[in-house]
């Protein structure tokens, strides 16, 4: 579903604001885009199907961007890092061009995050990244979120007796007071 300039104007607007919030289905995958304080700055966190997981994030050097997820391909900012020139010319001189490059020492260092800096640019790359985009309310984004399967990370995994949680919780409700076992004498 193609959205209108109006209401990409209105997505930018709501993600102006402090506490702004906006909600959207993108290829089938739950977004929500939430400004939040990230240190001393206002950033905009993106949530997919209600997380930010850890296996969704990358990094890797300039050869390897093909290997980056889907999501965080999709819906993640992508930065770069590389070492500065004075860096580069003490490296080769040290330990020569043809070493460095074998080593891939010198490429750019890539990495996927959840965080953008501007609304513009968190719409500009969700409009180049997506085909179908719908701006959802916070009530059919809620329904659409509860629909979907809960995942096996997700769900707490119960405890063994050789756990130590198990341990835990057969201890739950035994106090021990110093000196309990002076008094059995």
């Amino acid at each position: 579903m193609k959205q209108t300039k109006q209401q990409w104007e209105e997505v930018k607007n709501s993600l102006s604001g402090v506490y702004g919030s906006v909600y959207l289905r993108c290829d089938g995958y739950l977004i929500t885009a939430v400004i939040q304080r990230d240190k001393m700055k206002l950033v905009i966190t993106v949530y997919v199907n209600g997380w930010i997981k850890g296996k969704d994030m990358w990094h890797g050097k300039e050869s390897d961007l093909d290997k980056i997820g889907d999501i965080a391909r999709k819906f993640f900012c992508l930065k770069s890092k590389g070492p500065s020139a004075k860096t580069i010319a003490r490296e080769k001189k040290v330990f020569g061009a043809r070493f460095c490059k074998e080593r891939r020492w010198h490429e750019r260092f890539y990495y996927a995050h959840p965080y953008f800096s501007t609304p513009g640019a968190f719409i500009a790359h969700i409009k180049k990244h997506n085909e179908s985009i719908e701006v959802l309310d916070y009530e059919t984004y809620k329904e659409a979120l509860n629909a979907l399967p809960i995942d096996n990370v997700t769900e707490k995994p119960e405890a063994s007796e050789n756990d130590a949680t198990g341990a835990l919780k057969s201890l739950v409700g035994t106090t021990l007071k110093r000196g309990d076992e002076e008094d059995d004498e």
